[in-house]
């Protein structure tokens, strides 16, 4: 028996329609009641299935599998959480511009983050006929620091021990026409409708993936990743620690070269003054110090190490001869 939750608080079943302090077994008003109780249901059951939402063109959501989905997927599977956005930040592609060797990732950091969280929670409430979609924004700088928007959208769900990723959507421009025209008029946010990847066909992603480490792809398909989560994580893990590692030997030799640089300073500070010092008592200054004023000066030279004790012997007894 299917039920659908009325606005009254009653359940309303497809065999007997009830209303409060009544029970109508007309054909008609069972209809109309089953319609409201339609739209009161569809409503939550669409909520229910959205795991993030941001303004009109954002989310996260589980849908059903597409019609032509060779199997089922191996779902619900529980995936830890950090372990997976860790893998998402793995992935690596060649980069846009430049030359094979450099590499940029394929979501950004805030993009893994978001993603990945909502890919663990989905995963673990998701049925085997169930996909996760996906559309996420990437705000970064270009040209003379101005801003650009680029949008990622795709699928991702759970077969064969891996997390399998298609991506429909990528480096996508927000429509500048679009978006003019709308605040002209006062319309407010751009909805925007994405391709989110199909297992039945390739998309417009062209991009080479770095394969390795627990990632791959499937087939001959750029656009559709395999990730093995545990691996793809550990490796990437790794990878963050030399990369620190580095950046610590990097800081401790810069440390070490700043730290000499201000000792070899000092040293030529101690140098001029000391080098004043004696010329004021060798006679050297426009008024010549008095016999107690000299020995102080031995002393002050003497305490900041300017001087040796032999020295400082030597010359206070040159000063006390003037006595």
């Amino acid at each position: 028996m299917v039920e659908f939750i009325f606005p009254f608080t009653e359940l309303i079943p497809l065999t007997d329609v009830y209303l409060p302090m009544n029970k109508y077994k007309t054909p008609l008003l069972k209809s109309i009641l089953i319609f409201l109780g339609l739209l009161t249901a569809l409503p939550q059951a669409w909520a229910d299935n959205v795991l993030w939402k941001s303004g009109k063109s954002l989310y996260i959501k589980l849908v059903d599998q597409e019609g032509d989905a060779a199997k089922p997927n191996d779902q619900p599977v529980t995936l830890d959480t950090d372990k997976v956005v860790n893998a998402l930040k793995a992935l690596q592609i060649h980069g846009k511009y430049t030359k094979e060797e450099e590499v940029s990732p394929v979501f950004s950091i805030q993009q893994a983050q978001t993603l990945g969280e909502n890919l663990a929670k989905g995963l673990q409430q998701a049925r085997p006929d169930q996909d996760i979609v996906f559309a996420l924004i990437k705000r970064h700088r270009g040209l003379l620091s101005i801003e650009t928007v680029d949008y990622v959208a795709g699928r991702a769900f759970y077969a064969d021990g891996k997390l399998n990723i298609i991506i429909g959507d990528y480096d996508r421009p927000a429509d500048r026409f679009k978006e003019r025209a709308s605040q002209s008029m006062g319309g407010g946010e751009v909805q925007y409708f994405f391709n989110n990847g199909s297992r039945g066909s390739k998309s417009g992603f062209k991009k080479s993936v770095i394969t390795g480490d627990g990632i791959s792809t499937h087939e001959n398909r750029k656009d559709w990743f395999l990730v093995d989560v545990d691996t793809a994580s550990s490796h990437y893990m790794a990878r963050q620690k030399k990369q620190a590692a580095q950046e610590g030997n990097t800081a401790d030799t810069e440390a070490a070269r700043l730290e000499a640089a201000r000792l070899a300073q000092e040293r030529r500070e101690m140098k001029l003054e000391m080098a004043r010092m004696r010329k004021q008592m060798e006679g050297g200054s426009a008024a010549p110090k008095t016999v107690e004023e000299r020995l102080q000066t031995l002393e002050d030279l003497k305490k900041k190490g300017l001087i040796s004790g032999e020295e400082y012997k030597s010359k206070r007894e040159e000063i006390l001869k003037d006595l």
